[in-house]
């Protein structure tokens, strides 16, 4: 392998470490929905899991197998998914996500994974309105 070594943004890193939203969903009220999306031979793997309450998503966890940019990635549109009115989400622009943790191109790949189940956790939270 040539070339520089990959470095982490400060973003990157401070999501890594803490992955907020990671993990099983805490139980609560609500309508329990999911989306998942793979890409093995990429070296990705995410489910978001959300509690559709009162129109909102009323909370949002992640499971997800990748790099430390797709777990960022996921924790990230965790949190900004997080109590919002369900009506009012759109899955994420692949560039705008790379650009909000500050991925690299080579990681676009990755993280279209991580937006193809935020996709598929959207629409089976309009389903259940």
């Amino acid at each position: 392998m040539s070339g520089e070594p990959l470095r982490y943004s400060p973003r990157v890193r401070e999501l890594f470490a803490a992955l907020p939203g990671g993990g099983a969903l805490a139980p609560g009220e609500g309508v329990t929905v999911n989306g998942e999306a793979a890409a093995l031979e990429r070296g990705a793997w995410v489910r978001f899991e959300a509690r559709v309450s009162g129109g909102r998503l009323a909370d949002c966890a992640f499971r997800a197998w990748g790099c430390p940019h797709t777990l960022a990635a996921a924790a990230w549109l965790a949190q900004a998914m997080r109590a919002a009115p369900v009506a009012d989400l759109r899955p994420a622009e692949v560039r705008e996500l790379a650009h909000e943790i500050e991925a690299p191109a080579a990681k676009l790949g990755r993280l279209l994974v991580v937006v193809d189940a935020q996709s598929a956790l959207l629409a089976a939270a309009r389903a259940v309105q």
